[in-house]
């Protein structure tokens, strides 16, 4: 019978993998607790209009790549294909929003899912961490989610990233801009790829992230936001560079950086990797002072981010900074027969309630293979249980690095191995 594989573009992982993706998880979750953020849980399924109304019509992502169908209820549902609407629909439905201080920090930890072309770094399920802070429209605030990317990238021990950093105004100057830019790209329309032929006039600031190398080379004249920016977005702008450079956070201005979502409003950002390739963002976000309103909650400012786990992963191996993790057990036992099993199975359990990783030999084999197998799973000690360790209530313990042996007791067994780790 033939093999059932994977989802194309879903991927399975385990250990030892499964171990580095623990490994940035934890350092992760400590990174918040510094910061004073909360976990927060969304569902997979949320309803389709979440992600039409919070992340645009116009967007790639709505018109193409989401993975959208009805439940046997005939209502459209959709995986959710990234981590900031879901968020803003949970603290809207559970009014966790507040105004002034405290803000409202969250941060999540998951898998997203989109349909497009499976290629190295862009996967149908991925993975993504990412931060929420709302209820300011300080610059700090900005600055602030900045530095937290910044931060576990540099921890990972990355280097070669860029913080990219762009204003894209507000209510109030992003009209004129998108005015100057829809006369530009109208007057080389031809040159524009079919879909950013169509993006003129519904969404021209969608045509400056397009990667089709036609639209890439003539997107280079077209105007830019920050020479249309009003008082306010100017100053705001200042502001967020003074607070990183204040912290020491590297970046750039990059006059023609937006982000693929509609919601995004002032500060925009891309953290970016040279040992990623063509797909070189590791993650980025910015701030979006309209979208929980347009989701049904109270006007509130609110900043955030996504990285991509899959991808720092992807850079972590470029550079080779991914650290080398211990799998497997600590201890395993080896009963010499099946008649000395159950002690064995009773030592199993002292060492694991001494927090000792351990295993047992279950298979009827000789002595030689059993080690074998111990080094096999990455164990430093073999605990032999024969007649005599029984006999004496002192199981034989061989350490498979230096390749020594000694008898200890049964009650000093898990310290023995604790203190020769």
């Amino acid at each position: 019978m033939e093999k059932i594989s994977a989802v194309k573009g879903m991927q399975d992982i385990f250990q030892p993998e499964s171990g580095l993706w623990q490994y940035i998880e934890s350092l992760i979750r400590d990174e918040m607790s510094a910061f004073a953020y909360g976990e927060i849980r969304t569902p997979i399924l949320e309803k389709t209009e979440l992600f039409v109304r919070g992340v645009g019509d116009a967007t790639d992502i709505v018109k193409k790549e989401m993975y959208t169908f009805s439940d046997k209820g005939g209502r459209s549902v959709t995986m959710r294909p990234e981590g900031t609407a879901p968020v803003v629909r949970a603290m809207n439905e559970h009014g966790l929003l507040t105004s002034g201080d405290p803000i409202s920090k969250y941060y999540y930890i998951g898998p997203m899912f989109r349909y497009e072309r499976p290629q190295k770094g862009r996967l149908r399920q991925f993975h993504q961490f990412g931060v929420e802070c709302c209820g300011s429209e300080s610059p700090y605030i900005d600055a602030e989610v900045i530095q937290i990317l910044y931060n576990v990238l540099t921890k990972l021990k990355l280097s070669d990233i860029s913080v990219r950093l762009n204003s894209l105004g507000c209510a109030e100057c992003r009209p004129v801009f998108r005015q100057s830019a829809e006369k530009y790209f109208s007057g080389i329309k031809d040159k524009l790829c079919p879909e950013c032929a169509e993006r003129i006039t519904i969404n021209p600031l969608r045509i400056y992230d397009c990667k089709t190398p036609s639209c890439k080379e003539n997107i280079a004249g077209a105007p830019v936001i920050l020479e249309h920016l009003c008082a306010g977005c100017k100053d705001h702008f200042n502001e967020v560079k003074y607070a990183l450079n204040s912290i020491k956070v590297p970046f750039v201005t990059d006059a023609l950086l937006v982000r693929g979502l509609d919601y995004y409003t002032r500060t925009a950002f891309e953290v970016t990797s040279k040992h990623l390739g063509a797909q070189d963002a590791l993650g980025g976000g910015g701030r979006y002072d309209g979208l929980i309103s347009e989701l049904g909650g109270p006007k509130t400012p609110a900043a955030g981010f996504g990285m991509g786990i899959e991808r720092v992963i992807i850079a972590m191996k470029n550079q080779n900074v991914a650290p080398e993790l211990k799998t497997g057990c600590t201890a395993y036992i080896v009963p010499l027969t099946k008649n000395e099993a159950g002690y064995a199975f009773k030592l199993l359990d002292i060492l694991r309630k001494a927090n000792i990783s351990s295993q047992m030999a279950v298979s009827e084999k000789k002595a030689g293979a059993h080690f074998k197998d111990a080094e096999k799973t990455g164990a430093d000690f073999a605990v032999i249980v024969g007649e005599d360790e029984i006999k004496n209530g002192a199981p034989t313990v061989k350490d498979l690095r230096k390749r020594t042996q000694q008898s200890v007791s049964e009650t000093e067994l898990a310290n023995y191995i604790a203190r020769n780790l």
